[in-house]
């Protein structure tokens, strides 16, 4: 066998075990949650989407009002973080060798390798807190909102700025040379080009904020009621499986594995979703 093949065979055994190195672990995780909770979920699917969480000792119960505080709060992250994360992202991409451009990246960069938990307490800080905050309000859903929409919005921006960056310059220089302006070489050729990797970039925020539970807990409380009020603590999944996984009723700890493997299929799904949607959009 010559060097070459023997590299290729070293190579191609490399994947395969990093492939199964993968697979292992996210088979285990998805095991453990079917077998702790998804009895729970199949023997009670109504209760366990529609239901508020009951006192400990209480037998049945559900998560929904945690799916809704979720929706509540990650809709309003993602209205906040997506069209901030895009336009800065193509200005990163248009103007990169500009000033502004250079700082925003450098802060972009530190930003997506910053602990979540450092960002829920730096929006606590300046907007929740009732000693240094803005709006003083203590803990709230919608400081938890902006803490999520902080962590997406570099990740997006960076993702953006990326997928411009593929584009041919005679693309652009084209579209000028014809008398298009930058709004209408950006909005009307340019993205439209790239709108695959624009919303692989929106994904992958998004798949990043979904199952943060560290800066909801610090910038939003723990709440175990419906979503009421933006200025009050809300339910989420995230938060209400760390609470409910650590204490000591055996109940809550099923309902913890039974939203674990909810959160697990949602997450595969919005992958697979994105998988779909590339493609079509290719």
């Amino acid at each position: 066998m010559s060097l070459k093949k023997l590299r290729d065979v070293v190579y191609t055994g490399l994947a395969y075990l990093s492939l199964l190195l993968l697979i292992i672990p996210l088979a285990w995780i998805i095991f453990e949650c079917i077998i702790r909770g998804g009895y729970y979920i199949v023997s009670r699917p109504l209760e366990f989407f529609t239901d508020i969480g009951r006192p400990p000792g209480v037998e049945g119960g559900g998560i929904g009002h945690a799916i809704q505080g979720s929706l509540y709060m990650l809709g309003l992250a993602l209205l906040i973080g997506v069209p901030t994360g895009m336009f800065a992202g193509i200005y990163l991409a248009e103007r990169r060798n500009s000033p502004i451009a250079k700082a925003a990246r450098f802060v972009s960069d530190i930003l997506v390798e910053f602990p979540t938990i450092l960002v829920g307490i730096v929006t606590y800080i300046f907007l929740a807190s009732k000693v240094t905050g803005i709006l003083a309000t203590g803990p709230a859903a919608f400081a938890a909102s902006l803490a999520l929409a902080l962590i997406m919005i570099p990740i997006v921006a960076r993702s953006v700025e990326a997928t411009f960056l593929t584009i041919p310059s005679e693309i652009r220089e084209g579209a000028y040379a014809l008398g298009f302006s930058s709004g209408q070489v950006i909005f009307r050729i340019l993205l439209p080009a790239v709108k695959a990797g624009v919303v692989t970039a929106v994904l992958i925020g998004f798949a990043k904020i979904i199952g943060e539970s560290a800066p909801v807990i610090v910038s939003n409380g723990i709440s175990n009621f419906w979503f009421s009020k933006w200025t009050e603590p809300a339910p989420s999944i995230p938060v209400l499986i760390y609470v409910y996984g650590l204490s000591p009723f055996k109940e809550w700890q099923t309902q913890a594995w039974a939203a674990s493997l909810f959160l697990l299929l949602l997450v595969m799904g919005v992958g697979f979703l994105a998988r779909r949607l590339t493609k079509k959009l290719l």
